[in-house]
């Protein structure tokens, strides 16, 4: 029987959580049943170079860009129409809004048998400031409309967790029956469990992620100056980059933190997650979050906001603690209290660290997507599918 093709599509290869599960995917499906295609937009693309070595083939489309352009999304949209005509894959895998929206819609179109539409959490959350989504009005209405649009265009619709999938349906974007929930997954073997390490007076606080608005970093610096009021040795190390980081820099300054508050700048989790005492999550919004579980996986005390799918990984009191979004002051006690007790902080982390290794690890994520693809297309062997 000849292999699946599967095209994955996405607008950037960023070092970004639905990037890092495209890439995983080209990676991991096995390729003796699978023929995988990467089609994503330009700028940006960190992780292109292992993606060009994992695919059979890498199709770049000019038009397919994150923000939203009328006129360059319909010449992407025509673009991939073209596409899917041409190649003929079996299965197109949207990953993103942008991409989800415009591919999702174009497959069906193009007769592509299978379609699945990821959209890596929704973009709707009150408060979350995802750029690009209105605030209320007639245009968030649109937008709804044409998310709907596009998930009818689609054959599943996967949510990451059981709270997500609440949260589509509470918006009506799709019926019950078109939705599976396949939670994102992490390479254990690259985070082999450290031991936690004692706070002392000079706790290094970590967190991980794009300087952007929903990533809520205004927050986290905010409460780091509270804890440097309890810790004054205490340190932040913020790795990432983003639109937002000049901002972050200049309140830093401003808090008088320049000494304590390192940038790195892009790092690999798995480099940095050991020299920190306490990992902090401070998003706004968060479908899932992908360095959570790295933490969580090298065995680091986390604390987050409750929001998104979050709660799906760090149940609180339990394998970290969650505090509300937003609240600079809750970040900063919850930072204190695991400080001060060094044995709940690893009691915590060990309980996390079982968590994902039970439900999140890469190899079960990789399998529930090749058993959807073949169910979709007819083709489902009951028979454990065997991933890399």
């Amino acid at each position: 029987m000849r292999r699946i093709r599967v095209f994955q599509v996405i607008t950037r290869m960023v070092r970004g959580g639905a990037q890092r599960v495209v890439l995983e995917l080209l990676e991991r499906l096995p390729r003796e049943e699978f023929e995988q295609t990467l089609v994503c937009g330009p700028g940006e693309a960190a992780l292109l170079p292992r993606a060009r070595k994992a695919a059979s083939e890498v199709v770049l489309v000019p038009e397919l860009v994150r923000e939203v352009h009328p006129r360059t999304d319909a010449r992407a949209a025509a673009a991939l129409f073209r596409l899917f005509e041409r190649k003929g894959p079996d299965v197109v895998h949207a990953h993103t809004y942008k991409a989800g929206v415009v591919a999702s819609a174009t497959a069906r179109l193009a007769g592509v048998p299978a379609v699945v539409f990821t959209p890596h959490g929704h973009i709707f959350a009150p408060g979350a400031g995802i750029p690009g989504v209105p605030a209320g009005g007639w245009k968030l209405a649109l937008l709804r409309w044409i998310t709907r649009a596009a998930q009818s265009c689609a054959h599943r619709v996967t949510a990451l967790s059981e709270d997500d999938l609440r949260q589509q349906l509470e918006l009506g974007l799709s019926p019950l029956s078109k939705y599976r929930v396949i939670r994102n997954g992490i390479d254990m073997d690259r985070f082999p469990g450290l031991p936690t390490r004692p706070f002392g007076e000079a706790p290094v606080i970590g967190a991980v992620g794009r300087f952007t608005a929903e990533k809520g970093h205004a927050h986290l610096v905010e409460a780091f100056a509270r804890v440097r009021g309890r810790l004054p040795g205490a340190r932040l190390v913020l790795v990432g980059f983003g639109e937002l980081e000049a901002d972050l820099r200049r309140r830093v300054r401003d808090l008088g933190l320049e000494g304590a508050v390192t940038f790195t700048g892009e790092r690999d989790a798995a480099e940095v997650l050991p020299s920190f005492d306490l990992f902090v999550q401070p998003s706004l919004y968060e479908s899932q979050g992908l360095a959570i579980l790295e933490a969580m996986a090298a065995g680091r005390p986390v604390v987050a906001t409750d929001v998104g799918g979050v709660r799906d990984a760090v149940r609180d009191g339990e394998t970290g603690l969650l505090v509300r979004a937003a609240d600079a002051g809750a970040l900063a006690d919850a930072i204190l209290r695991l400080a001060a007790d060094p044995g709940r902080a690893a009691a915590l982390a060990a309980c996390a660290r079982g968590r994902v290794r039970e439900g999140f690890s890469v190899q079960r994520m990789a399998g529930d997507y090749a058993r959807l693809y073949k169910e979709l297309l007819g083709r489902y062997n009951p028979a454990r599918c065997t991933i890399r």
